[in-house]
């Protein structure tokens, strides 16, 4: 006698084969698609970071060794000042105008607030106002960030380390700091020879 059909037997154990096989594709889908994430927020990361590496190095590399004045016109000690411990620099460098009326000279200040890295771009290279700057974030959650600098082959922790210096760009500048973790370490060299004359 031919009988046709599937016995239970059969229909449970292919409908156990099956589930296995979700089972299995599911979790090779959820493995791929965090990974996948997690490549997606590194690879932004880098980029983060090397387009703060650019802008930094350019405007260091732009770099322009003139006496810096404050906020009342009064001259500051330094042409290029980092005070110790205030993961803070100041310089005055070029920057590219829309107008040919305008100087292309800017003061620049990178300073670190609420653990993020800022550049602050003021409008001429020595504004008479605090508030005077467009400001942007290059580094998020930037942590342990170390300034030196180096002169007469010794790393200093702040610029300008005497009179002499105070007319001159430190031969190279060193920037170590912790990002997701990850410790970073860039050195930049202005490539600035020469000191200001009075």
């Amino acid at each position: 006698m031919n009988k046709n059909g599937f016995t239970i037997i059969e229909v449970l154990v292919t409908l156990i084969i099956l589930s296995m096989i979700a089972v299995i594709s599911s979790n090779i889908l959820q493995s791929s698609l965090a990974s996948e994430s997690e490549s997606s927020e590194r690879l932004n990361a880098i980029k983060e970071l090397s387009l703060a590496s650019s802008i930094l190095r350019r405007d260091i590399r732009q770099l322009v060794n003139v006496p810096i004045k404050d906020f009342y016109g009064n001259k500051i000690y330094g042409t290029f000042i980092s005070e110790l411990g205030s993961e803070n620099i100041m310089f005055t460098t070029k920057v590219k105008s829309f107008s040919n009326d305008v100087s292309p000279l800017k003061r620049i200040q990178y300073i670190v607030e609420d653990n993020n890295l800022l550049r602050r771009q003021y409008f001429s290279s020595n504004p008479y106002s605090a508030d005077d700057y467009i400001s942007s974030t290059i580094i998020n959650d930037i942590k342990d960030i170390q300034i030196s600098f180096l002169y007469e082959n010794k790393w200093h922790q702040s610029w300008p380390i005497s009179l002499i210096t105070s007319k001159k760009i430190p031969t190279l500048i060193k920037i170590e700091f912790i990002v997701d973790n990850k410790e970073y370490n860039w050195i930049i060299n202005p490539d600035i020879k020469y000191a200001i004359q009075d």
